[in-house]
């Protein structure tokens, strides 16, 4: 891929992103430019991956092929404002914020300009996002498939319906910390019952390590999987019960539904 990468704002994902296509070789270095209002983030960016930095957003934008907006929700408009008059006709535009439509990228820029949004999520730190993508009115296939073969670099990729999007969020835009929490529970737990907190640290990062390898090669469901853990009147069935009969599930359900009403509201 022969384009040039401009990315405003230059946290975690950015630098997963930059990584990812380094790594494969998609973009050279030298055609990606980042700009951050943090001058720390754009020094370790440029220490780390040899891109170069500006805190000229102007320079970055006319720069550019893609324009991959990077910024919290809240920043946009006060982003396409700055940018608008400068993006030009052939730009693409893909945004990673959350909660922001392709349709308010596209009423906020001055013409029919390309606009993909995607939702990868924290595990592009490792090369293993998923990623969903959907396109604005004015993307051309063409278009939609280089933002997908750029968000390859950092795991799977599926191009869905943007009005998935909000529970998209909810399930692996957020998915991930659903996940670290539970892990950091049971470290807290094991120790209680009488483990170091290394061993228990230990033992519970690779329990969650291995039980989501298992669900990858094995492609079985996770009830399944859970069925053969489990034995009669085991030790196992005995804390399952007990999730059980303290409505895990509609806890479960309940922050989920509460995360995509926040990416409802992030939209507005």
């Amino acid at each position: 891929m022969s384009k040039k990468l401009f990315f405003i704002g230059s946290g975690n994902m950015t630098q997963a992103i930059i990584s990812g296509i380094l790594e494969a070789r998609l973009v050279a270095r030298e055609n990606i430019i980042c700009n951050d209002t943090i001058k720390e983030k754009l020094l370790n960016l440029r220490q780390k991956f040899g891109v170069s930095i500006t805190d000229d957003k102007g320079k970055g934008v006319l720069f550019a092929d893609i324009i991959v907006l990077s910024v919290k929700p809240q920043n946009m408009i006060e982003l396409l404002s700055e940018i608008k008059n400068l993006i030009k006709g052939e730009t693409i535009i893909i945004s990673i914020a959350a909660g922001i439509t392709t349709k308010f990228i596209e009423n906020n820029v001055l013409q029919d300009t390309a606009v993909i949004r995607a939702m990868p999520n924290t595990s592009a730190l490792v090369l293993s996002s998923v990623t969903a993508l959907c396109k604005g009115k004015f993307v051309s296939n063409v278009q939609l498939q280089e933002a997908k073969h750029l968000f390859s670099a950092i795991g799977k990729v599926k191009i869905l319906d943007e009005e998935k999007f909000d529970v998209i969020t909810a399930l692996s835009g957020s998915g991930t910390g659903y996940i670290f929490y539970f892990c950091e529970l049971m470290q807290k737990a094991a120790k209680k019952l009488g483990l170091d907190e290394e061993t228990a640290r230990e033992f519970a990062v690779q329990t969650v390590y291995g039980s989501g390898k298992m669900l990858y090669i094995t492609r079985e469901s996770p009830k399944i999987l859970k069925e053969r853990v489990k034995s009669p009147n085991g030790t196992t069935e005995a804390a399952l019960n007990y999730f059980d009969s303290e409505n895990f599930s509609d806890i479960v359900y309940g922050a989920m539904k509460r995360a995509m009403e926040r990416s409802k509201e992030l939209s507005k």
